[in-house]
């Protein structure tokens, strides 16, 4: 690239030498050329040098060459030069420095420049709040997933219904961390709109994907400057901050970007495997050491640190292991909550609210207690301490997770009795009779079977249910030794009692 680069810079200077028009010699554009691998705030710098250049040995070139600059990275082949475009036009002609050959040209630059200054590559995503069919408003900042696409089409677009079947195929093959698909309908034909959902995303099943269909039919949360839908399809590709990783994309584009993602997912896991499986046993000291070694590596190093923060946030809190999990939450507040510049508002907000329900009921603290209701609706106390320690399992009845969590401790039945464990599973839904379906399966039994029919309890608020299934470990005393834990880690932690 340098060897180029100082070939394409000889050319120019040539050119200048011998007094030619620069903004017609090929060596302009082989220059331009080779930035293009570069990042855009090298290539802002490097443009600003060469119009800079250009105005010194010959000025009444300069606003032809800005303006040849300016076309060339509004039509680049390179995702993400449209930043490069706006930089000129924001840096050269919107502001007075040079003026356009052609005056009638500056309603084209301003609104390029004005349509697409808000969504460039990297800058968190507008605010975008629309209807669903049913009336309902959604967010899409607030939907929690690993990435968010927006597909913003019209139905009478060929482009989009070409597009449209393509995409409905990726998502339907996608296997990966949870995503969610905006579609977005730029038109105002509800008839026509929600034929076309029911034919080109009704047979989309995929538990990895979530599709919402929104719409604006009046315009009036102005997505058209805020995301340059100038024309249909534009797709977008956010990360789980509503940072955009990607605009302008097709099916295959946005493809590859997952593919891309997926992969630099599982060479991450592959990093901290091996890092952590050097300890043996793991312990919340060694989590938090490596941590904060990744943060010593990192510094000074802004994009690096957020994203090795990320990877491995994600990684920790993902884990079925008590001291990788506690790990997450130290990464959390340090490095997210701690460094808040680094990250998004979104982002950072979520953590806040997240850190909160974790520093309910934490290890090391005794337990809430909470007054419940048996089979036999008679109002007893959620632990006593009658016992050498207590395993409560809050969870639901058809969740599948509860299933697989509730089979795997029946088979630790016997061990748990001989260590004087009691166990109280905690329904926490609503379906009286599924529940009494589940407690005539199960009896007889040792185990305490509770519920709150009469939602008098307020444990969801308590104990952070939002998810289920949940497990706490206690002591004789009532004291949590661990929370939030998998009943294969349980074996790990019944010797600490």
């Amino acid at each position: 690239m340098r060897r180029i680069l100082t070939l394409g810079l000889l050319l120019l200077s040539a050119a200048l030498a011998a007094q030619e028009p620069v903004t017609t010699h090929p060596s302009v554009t082989a220059y331009l050329q080779t930035l293009l691998n570069e990042p855009v705030d090298t290539i802002n710098l490097r443009v600003d040098r060469f119009i800079e250049s250009v105005g010194q040995q010959q000025p009444e070139l300069q606003s032809k060459t800005a303006g040849l600059a300016f076309d060339y990275f509004t039509s680049s082949p390179v995702m993400g030069h449209e930043a490069v475009a706006v930089h000129i036009a924001d840096n050269w002609f919107l502001n007075g420095r040079l003026k356009l050959e052609n005056e009638e040209l500056y309603p084209i630059l301003y609104t390029f420049a004005e349509f697409n200054r808000s969504s460039l590559i990297g800058m968190p995503a507008q605010p975008l709040v629309m209807e669903d069919p049913d009336g309902q408003l959604t967010d899409i900042r607030s939907v929690e997933a690993a990435h968010k696409i927006l597909f913003f089409y019209d139905t009478e677009c060929a482009t989009c219904r070409k597009e449209a079947p393509l995409l409905a195929a990726l998502l339907q093959d996608y296997q990966g961390d949870p995503i969610t698909f905006f579609a977005i309908y730029t038109q105002s034909d509800r008839e026509a709109w929600e034929k076309y959902i029911a034919e080109t995303f009704g047979g989309l099943a995929n538990p990895a994907v979530r599709v919402i269909h929104l719409w604006d039919p009046e315009a009036a949360t102005g997505y058209h400057k805020k995301y340059a839908v100038l024309s249909t399809p534009m797709l977008f590709l956010l990360d789980s901050q509503n940072i955009i990783r990607g605009r302008g994309l097709d099916s295959e584009a946005l493809a590859q970007m997952l593919s891309l993602d997926k992969a630099l997912v599982l060479q991450y896991k592959k990093l901290f495997d091996n890092l952590f499986s050097a300890f043996e046993p793991l312990t919340i000291e060694h989590v938090e050491g490596i941590v904060d070694a990744f943060g010593q590596r990192t510094e000074g190093q802004p994009a690096l640190r957020s994203e090795v923060f990320l990877q491995l946030f994600n990684y920790l809190r993902r884990s079925d292991s008590f001291p990788k999990q506690q790990g997450a939450l130290y990464l959390a507040e340090k490095y997210i909550v701690g460094e808040p510049d680094g990250w998004s508002q979104e982002f950072v907000d979520r953590i806040v609210l997240d850190l909160s329900k974790a520093r309910l009921n934490p290890a090391g603290d005794k337990a809430t207690m909470l007054q419940l209701q048996n089979k036999r609706g008679k109002h007893v106390p959620l632990y006593d301490n009658k016992h050498f320690g207590t395993l409560i399992f809050f969870h639901l009845i058809d969740c599948q997770q509860c299933q697989k969590e509730f089979e795997a401790l029946k088979k630790l039945r016997s061990d748990l009795y001989d260590m004087d464990i009691q166990v109280v599973m905690v329904y926490v839904g609503q379906e009286k009779e599924n529940w009494r379906k589940f407690v005539r399966k199960l009896w007889p039994t040792r185990w305490k079977l509770l519920n709150d029919f009469e939602n008098t309890s307020e444990m969801r608020t308590l104990y952070d249910l939002e998810y289920v299934p949940h497990l706490y470990l206690l002591d004789e005393n009532g004291v949590i030794i661990a929370k939030d834990i998998s009943v294969s880690e349980l074996k790990e932690l019944l010797p600490l009692l």
